[in-house]
């Protein structure tokens, strides 16, 4: 018999199926080994049972991805929430910068989360002003903290009826936000490094979570955190379309080569004479931070 359900986890080839029966333990075929494509933690498959009282099964079919991510290696993802923290580890602008590009170049939309606003002495959204530059671009902010039920709220909001993908660098408290999203959930919380100050990765593999009862709450997954990621497969041309307050002015430059760069002249780019007005200033310093990456 066959079934159609979702890969929720993938390690040493053995596949979590979840399909409207409950998860199936699965191997694939050896097809997808000779032609060189692996399953991924996300894909929608179709898998043939093999024992209806072990729900052990095969996975036949991959079907066709609406998008992926290579790290973390999830496919069909609706959003990603980019989770950084206000302090322990200090907030990176660089950083989510980066996985912004990144998640715009995948074709998926993105919501900023901040955590760890208890940290602030002052945690009211208009008292921080790295985050200015990123709500004047438009991005969806979310706010949250220990013990912050209206926070996780917003946050479980945002998440309802898609399949999320929770990134950021380690530390920054994404393994708790899903343990207050989903308290069954119990995923290991790392500790801080005190000498680096950087976060100990505690989730190891890519796996998809339900975020209530049934799949209409959504599905979240939780995924190893980073401290770095690189950008080379993103052309540099291509970066300045992934910073979405730029959009409006693309196309309107003297040059259609156009690079918006500190060298170009700001008459003749439509891009850099809106700095200060549509355009933040420390956008545009991140931006020319990732074209001359290779500088």
């Amino acid at each position: 018999m066959n079934k159609n359900g979702l890969i929720t986890k993938g390690v040493g080839g053995l596949y979590t199926v979840l399909t409207d029966e409950g998860y199936h333990s699965c191997t694939a075929r050896g097809i997808f080994r000779n032609k060189k494509i692996t399953p991924l933690t996300g894909d929608k498959v179709e898998i043939l049972i093999e024992d209806e009282q072990t729900l052990t099964a095969t996975i036949v079919r991959i079907k066709d991805r609406v998008n992926e991510l290579t790290r973390p290696a999830v496919a069909n993802v609706d959003q990603v929430i980019i989770t950084m923290s206000v302090k322990q580890p200090d907030f990176n602008a660089g950083l989510l910068d980066r996985f912004l590009v990144l998640a715009a170049h995948a074709g998926i939309d993105a919501v900023i989360c901040v955590n760890k606003c208890d940290l602030l002495r002052q945690p009211s959204e208009g008292m921080i002003p790295m985050l200015v530059p990123y709500q004047t671009a438009g991005y969806p902010l979310v706010f949250t903290s220990r013990g912050d039920i209206a926070g996780i709220n917003g946050l479980r909001e945002v998440m309802k009826g898609k399949l999320t993908v929770f990134a950021g660098p380690s530390g920054v408290g994404k393994s708790s936000l899903i343990n207050a999203l989903l308290p069954h959930a119990e995923r290991e919380v790392g500790e801080i490094s005190a000498k680096l100050k950087r976060g100990k990765h505690t989730t190891r593999a890519a796996e998809i979570l339900l975020l209530g009862e049934s799949p209409a709450s959504g599905f979240v997954v939780d995924t190893p955190g980073f401290s770095s990621l690189e950008i080379e497969a993103v052309p540099v041309r291509a970066i300045a379309s992934y910073f979405k307050e730029f959009s409006p002015f693309m196309g309107q430059c003297r040059f259609n080569d156009c690079l918006h760069a500190d060298y170009d002249k700001t008459e003749d780019c439509m891009v850099k004479a809106q700095i200060g007005k549509g355009i933040h200033p420390m956008r545009y310093e991140g931006y020319l931070k990732l074209i001359n990456r290779n500088k």
